[in-house]
């Protein structure tokens, strides 16, 4: 259910308000890039309106694993299924190099962010049985459904190639109880992130819709790259509905 902002524009959840924009000051994440079929994008993520970005035949996903330490809506993990997305129609400009995307799946291993992204920003956050580990080697994860199956299972290996730090702005839409809902989204931070090509292991389960995504995606296969960034900051606002 859709939480109402408040006079202020901040929202009210679970007896907490949460003030615009909302900030993350410190998270870990490592994120997988995967080339896959454009008609295949279509299918999976279609169904919000929003067209999978079409590069000669093929849709950029990722899989991306984060790890928020210190955030205005608490500690917790997340798992985060999305694809590279067209802006909707009367969509303000964006600045060069910002890229727009549809978060499509995010298990979520606390309650309160779960009621908060739900509420406020239409996130598709589920409490999930979900398990994130970082280490000096790289980064784990593992999915199970209610009665203990797994989902789906991802380690990703740290890479040895620096990328330079900059702000990154993006759009990020999501789609839930059939309303889409676009949020200003910027992520920035210090030190530098890594990549290496590859880099991802995938192991798909059974027991939940996302493992037959992610088959219908042609996955799993070699990712286009990895991403690390260990000194992760962010600011995510208001949402806005697209109509």
């Amino acid at each position: 259910m859709a939480i109402e902002p408040n006079v202020d524009g901040s929202y009210d959840v679970d007896g907490v308000t949460i003030a615009m924009p909302v900030e993350v000051r410190a998270a870990r994440q490592a994120a997988a890039t995967f080339l896959v079929p454009h008609a295949a994008a279509v299918a999976v993520f279609g169904e919000c309106g929003l067209n999978p970005t079409n590069r000669s035949g093929k849709s950029i996903v990722s899989v991306a694993l984060v790890d928020y330490t210190d955030n205005d809506l608490g500690s917790y993990k997340e798992l985060a299924l999305a694809v590279v997305v067209d802006d909707a129609p009367g969509t303000p400009p964006t600045p060069k190099g910002s890229v727009s995307t549809l978060i499509h799946r995010l298990p979520v291993s606390e309650q309160f962010t779960c009621a908060a992204g739900r509420g406020i920003w239409g996130f598709p956050k589920w409490v999930a049985d979900l398990r994130v580990d970082f280490n000096e080697r790289g980064a784990s994860a593992t999915l199970r459904n209610d009665d203990g199956d797994e989902v789906l299972s991802v380690t990703m290996r740290r890479g040895p190639i620096p990328l330079p730090r900059r702000p990154l702005e993006m759009n990020a839409y999501a789609f839930c109880d059939g309303v889409l809902r676009r949020t200003p989204w910027v992520t920035n931070g210090t030190g530098h992130p890594r990549v290496r090509p590859g880099g991802t292991t995938l192991r798909i389960g059974v027991g939940h819709p996302i493992a037959a995504e992610m088959r219908r995606l042609g996955l799993p296969r070699r990712a286009l790259m990895t991403m690390f960034d260990d000194h992760m900051r962010a600011t995510f606002g208001k949402p806005e509905t697209v109509d």
